[in-house]
């Protein structure tokens, strides 16, 4: 496990953090995921997903939102004192993530305000953009998480 070294006096406006995926995807990982949590026919048969108006057999944007919050975890999240999730806000999925895609993650503060109840919260708002190795974006999000201050900014 990381060491958790980030606090939300750390999370500046603008400070960016990536992360990128270590192997493609597979179609094995593409039908497992959605047998089991996305079961569209898009997701599960590959022969008929590329009769579909899609026309590809590609990954749900579930299991692509997973990836990312796997990417999102490496880049930033281990090493943050985290304390919970708020909200996901703007979720785009812009293009499908077909086998053999390897994801990218980049992730940079928008917001940043204290808990209004809490001083020793605050919260962070990151605007997320996932993309294909080859810099094709497939979605984009912003995620408010609530973060621990560090002692010497707590009141």
């Amino acid at each position: 496990m990381a060491e958790k070294t980030l606090y939300w006096e750390d999370l500046t406006l603008g400070k960016t953090w990536t992360a990128r995926q270590s192997a493609p995807i597979t179609t094995q990982q593409i039908i497992a995921f959605a047998v089991e949590y996305d079961p569209l026919d898009m997701h599960i048969d590959p022969d008929l997903a590329r009769t579909s108006p899609l026309g590809v057999h590609c990954a749900s944007g579930i299991q692509t939102f997973a990836i990312s919050q796997r990417l999102m975890c490496d880049a930033l999240l281990l090493q943050t004192h985290v304390v919970a999730g708020g909200k996901i806000d703007g979720v785009w999925m812009v293009a499908p993530v077909v086998a053999g895609d390897r994801l990218e993650l980049s992730t940079q503060v928008v917001r940043s305000l204290p808990h209004a109840r809490n001083p020793e919260r605050g919260w962070t708002v990151f605007k997320v953009e996932v993309a294909t190795a080859e810099g094709k974006i497939v979605l984009v999000y912003e995620v408010t998480i609530l973060v621990l201050r560090s002692d010497e900014h707590r009141y």
